[in-house]
């Protein structure tokens, strides 16, 4: 649950001030549902990643089946929703991440 305090918080930095508080509560409701929604969609997009077979012959799967989000997944399920997302190239997502082209193993 989205506390009150934090929605009338929002709410009043984007010039929206209502003393309704079953207003207040609709908003924290739809925002949970979109967080919740979001936080479902990435991990859908993370298990397809991980599902995916691999091309290269020499690496092997790991048996360690533990998912980890990373910033792609969030990405796309954030743009299913109409959200653009971008984050810079030196984002530590990968191991690659801040190496220069030439020498990244992708």
């Amino acid at each position: 649950r989205i506390p009150d305090e934090l929605v009338e918080h929002y709410l009043g930095r984007s010039g929206f001030h209502c003393p309704d508080l079953r207003l207040t509560r609709l908003v924290a409701v739809a925002a949970q549902k979109f967080i919740s929604d979001i936080a479902s969609d990435s991990l859908q997009h993370c298990k397809a990643r991980v599902a995916a077979p691999v091309k290269d012959n020499k690496s092997k799967q790991p048996k360690d089946r533990r998912l980890v989000l990373t910033m792609d997944d969030l990405s796309k399920a954030l743009r299913e929703h109409g959200v653009n997302l971008k984050h810079p190239e030196y984002f530590a997502d990968s191991p690659s991440a801040g190496m220069a082209p030439s020498t990244r193993e992708e």
